[in-house]
């Protein structure tokens, strides 16, 4: 791709994203919530296929930084492109908490209605923090060459580590609250609201924070697995989703960590 197209494409998707989260802010029904929900979504992998494109290209301005003395813009960009992950990834398992949302906020008071867009907001405010450390990590770890150019582990002895690490992390008292809560939006809401637009970002804030807790140890295995292998960031996605949503997700959740726990061994004991 000619450098003028990429950024042509860049810009369309900017606006793409711009007019999704418009959407959502303007709708006051569920198919508009979804029309800005999946447009901001798909943007987000869409930008995300871009970069993974361009990150091996030493002329463009996507590329990985190569050696650990990252500049400034090349540590922005990664935090720009943690976050836009994060938000591709994250976002689909939030749309059942985000329902259940907006269809409560349709029956309180009009200083809450309409406040849909920031309880999406608050949560993705606390996906784009966690974008800010996974950068800083990212780069502390490239520059103990525990990470090469591309955000992928070098010691098999460190991806055994951070698998068996995630697998035990599945069977956690914090995971499991953190997985009820997400998995149960009306008993969120209801033990959770708070009135007012400053209530929904709040909110929003708090689930965020509970996604968290929930999945971080999983977006860390992004070192293992590629932080740009789009393959493995779509799996990464489905599992989280299937842990909130399916009916059986404690069960899924267990069966991952144990995945996780046999793959990290496996690894340790080869490498």
């Amino acid at each position: 791709m000619e450098p003028d197209r990429e950024e042509r494409v860049l810009l369309a998707l900017h606006v793409l994203g711009v007019i999704s989260a418009t959407t959502v802010a303007l709708g006051r029904v569920r198919g508009v919530v979804v029309v800005g929900l999946v447009g901001f979504t798909a943007a987000s992998w869409m930008y995300l296929r871009v970069v993974a494109t361009r990150m091996g290209d030493m002329s463009s301005v996507l590329s990985m930084p190569m050696t650990a003395a990252w500049t400034l813009v090349q540590a922005a960009l990664m935090v720009v492109m943690w976050a836009v992950m994060m938000a591709a990834m994250m976002l689909p398992s939030a749309v059942p908490m985000v329902f259940a949302y907006d269809r409560m906020e349709r029956g309180s008071p009009n200083d809450v209605r309409g406040s849909t867009p920031l309880f999406v907001a608050g949560y993705i405010i606390v996906w784009a923090a966690f974008a800010v450390v996974a950068t800083a990590l990212q780069w502390s770890l490239h520059a103990m060459t525990l990470v090469n150019g591309m955000g992928v582990v070098t010691q098999a002895w460190f991806s055994g580590g951070l698998l068996i690490g995630a697998g035990i992390i599945q069977f956690t008292p914090s995971k499991a609250r953190s997985l009820a809560a997400c998995r149960t939006p009306i008993g969120f809401l209801t033990t959770s609201w708070r009135e007012g637009s400053t209530g929904a970002l709040a909110m929003g804030l708090h689930h965020g924070r509970l996604c968290l807790g929930c999945c971080w140890s999983l977006m860390i295995l992004l070192f293992v697995l590629g932080v740009m292998n789009l393959a493995w960031v779509a799996v990464l996605a489905v599992f989280v989703l299937l842990e909130k949503v399916a009916r059986r997700g404690e069960a899924i959740s267990r069966f991952g960590g144990l995945f996780l726990m046999a793959w990290g061994i496996a690894v340790f004991v080869g490498g």
